[in-house]
């Protein structure tokens, strides 16, 4: 806890840095089992099944959950209990006294004392909040395919079931419960470490929460049936073709507890409803490929979607391949593509909850949590896109290849949750699009809105490449890999018409947040990773050098512009198979321990900041072994 000398107001006031409460890795514990069984009923037909189950525990540490009285705002448990929504220091308080008048006095605010005060408080007589998220998955599939003659066919049913169970342990409280507590008793919130004591203590632990406060299920149950052969010979041509239906239902199913449907429950948002939503998607496809000449190919493709809540698409792609030489291949592609609205995105409640932190920049406060509506969105539209590409492979010699692809694309109507310091930020510089997220008290911001939302439209343009080589010598096989793509554009323009430049920077001219700079992070101009294997028997070893250029990350203190440098980190492992059935690795990720360029990022996610958490892993260098084995 350090003093800020002067506040908003000109005050001083407490601020509380996060960073070291918060755990920068999940705990995480996975099992997976897979299997897979056939039958040959004959030459032309045979059976299948797929089985896929999971198991994950993940473990997620955070700070402990602040408290005042915007937080309390929608908790209907206070009317219901006739408890004032606040956390108050009154004059007979020792603390009051001592503390509060001197404050007041010498920042002249003389007319405040005598009056109850309403404190923030950051509450550790909890301890710090910690997760548990139990995830279960589990996919069946049931099928046959074979032969009719006259094409391939194959018919499957497929049910997928995912169940989530969330749990807290440690850092909840009933806010309620604290809060009366806290009104009967001389607290001191300025207590060292911020922890009450005595008797104090003793009471408020009867306030603390602790158990499961939601199950989730989701369910999607799918019949797919397709034909695929050849059309016959015509002129020397043999068209090939795919035809195919499909029918899906997915089903979203929540059952919050009681606390949490009361939205009581400290650090858990506000009040939240049971879902029980499902939705029909029926669809039909169809692909012919066209041999038109031994060196030229052409493919069309169409599939017609109809969701029986977000309406009817049709979308389409078509291919042309050509070949003039051995050593070259060109290739172009057109289509448009179409991604609904899950039903997560669409019925996820939205509740009152505390923001992530922000820095406010029309008051320079740094640090803030504020009131924040977050949640799905029923008026959802479709996200669509218009994309073309071409491009072209080399291979000038049998243990060469070359190869690059420019690909352009448009996107309408995207689909993203903004960050908190994006709607501040945005709201701040004025963006219309902003204007109706934000709500102040004079010019201090009181509540944000966060709910997901299409947040305009996008173009991308950029190349991938790619460049191959392997040769056999008499100490082994040496591979060498590249991948690396140039992003040449990624402009992205707000609803209210504000348009963001995003490649090579998280902000824009000014300093302010480009759109979406939370969701996934900077669009990196150049970014590559270069392989290299040798191969001798049963052993292998590969060294990786994954590569990224710098980029923008926001203004100083004096308004100049800060960047981040370019980085490049290196892999390495060795892989040994001379046991049937098994391998064995043994490698390390970073393995010289490159540290992170230290930011001061305007875009924060899940509190953490002195360093981008899209771009570094905070492990640094570690070590891994694993073990496989197939029967």
């Amino acid at each position: 806890m350090v003093t800020v000398p002067d506040g908003a107001k000109g005050s001083p006031y407490c601020a509380y840095d996060s960073g070291p409460d918060v755990g920068l890795t999940p705990d995480r514990e996975l099992y997976n089992l897979t299997g897979n069984l056939t039958y040959q009923i004959n030459d032309n037909h045979q059976l299948f099944a797929d089985v896929l189950y999971s198991e994950s525990k993940i473990t997620q540490t955070y700070q402990p959950s602040p408290a005042r009285a915007d937080f309390f705002e929608t908790d209907a448990e206070f009317d219901k209990q006739g408890v004032d929504r606040a956390l108050l220091l009154f004059p007979s308080n020792p603390a009051y006294q001592s503390i509060a008048v001197p404050y007041l006095t010498s920042q002249g605010y003389t007319s405040l004392i005598g009056q109850p005060l309403a404190i923030t408080s950051r509450v550790f007589d909890y301890g710090p909040r910690q997760n548990v998220d139990k995830a279960k998955q589990s996919r069946v599939v049931v099928g046959a395919k074979g032969s009719l003659g006259f094409g391939d066919y194959e018919v499957a049913y497929s049910h997928n079931e995912s169940k989530l169970e969330s749990a807290v342990t440690t850092g909840y409280f009933s806010q309620v419960a604290y809060a009366k507590i806290i009104n009967n008793s001389n607290w001191n919130p300025w207590a060292e470490g911020g922890v009450q004591t005595g008797a104090l203590a003793d009471q408020l632990k009867g306030a603390a929460f602790s158990g499961s406060f939601l199950n989730a299920k989701s369910t999607s149950d799918l019949f797919d049936a397709k034909l695929t052969g050849d059309l016959g010979n015509v002129a020397g041509i043999t068209p090939q073709y795919a035809v195919g239906l499909q029918s899906r239902q997915e089903k979203y199913v929540t059952n919050p507890s009681a606390a949490y449907e009361s939205g009581d429950i400290s650090g858990l948002g506000g009040s939240v409803v049971p879902i029980n939503r499902k939705r029909d998607v029926n669809s039909a496809y169809a692909e012919l490929s066209v041999p038109v000449l031994k060196t030229l190919e052409v493919n069309l493709a169409g599939r017609d979607d109809k969701y029986n809540d977000v309406g009817n698409t049709f979308n389409w792609k078509g291919n042309v391949r050509w070949q003039p030489i051995k050593e070259l291949v060109l290739r172009a592609s057109y289509g448009t593509g179409f991604r609904a609205p899950s039903l997560v995105d669409l019925w996820t409640p939205q509740t009152l909850g505390t923001s992530e932190q922000f820095t406010d920049p029309g008051t320079n406060q740094s640090g803030l949590q504020v009131n924040s509506l977050t949640g799905g969105n029923p008026n959802l539209k479709p996200e669509e896109s218009k994309q073309y590409s071409f491009g072209a492979v080399w291979q000038p010699f049998t243990t060469t290849s070359i190869g690059a692809d420019l690909f352009n694309i448009k996107i309408s109507d995207l689909l993203a949750t903004p960050s908190a310091q994006e709607v501040v930020s945005r709201f701040r510089s004025g963006d219309p699009a902003y204007a109706g997220l934000v709500t102040l008290r004079g010019n201090d911001i009181v509540s944000i809105r966060q709910t997901l939302s299409n947040t305009g439209d996008a173009v991308v343009r950029g190349v991938d490449v790619f460049a191959n080589w392997r040769d056999n010598f008499s100490f082994g096989r040496l591979d060498i890999n590249m991948n690396g793509t140039y992003m040449d554009k990624f402009d992205q323009t707000s609803p209210g018409g504000e348009l963001s430049h995003k490649v090579g920077t998280i902000v824009d001219r000014s300093g302010t947040p480009v759109i979406g700079a939370q969701n996934g992070g900077v669009v990196l101009r150049w970014k590559h990773q270069l392989a290299g294997t040798w191969t001798s028997g049963p052993w292998s070893t590969t060294l990786v050098q994954n590569y990224r250029n710098g980029y923008e990350v926001g203004h100083d203190l004096n308004d100049e512009r800060v960047f981040i440098g370019r980085e490049a980190t290196y892999d390495a492992n060795v892989t040994y198979k001379g046991i049937k059935n098994l391998t064995l690795a043994l490698g390390v990720k970073n393995m010289f321990d490159k540290q992170p360029d230290p930011i001061g990022t305007p875009v924060t996610n899940q509190f953490q900041a002195g360093y981008d958490i899209n771009q570094y892993d905070p492990r640094g260098r570690y070590v891994y072994l694993t073990a496989g084995y197939k029967f």
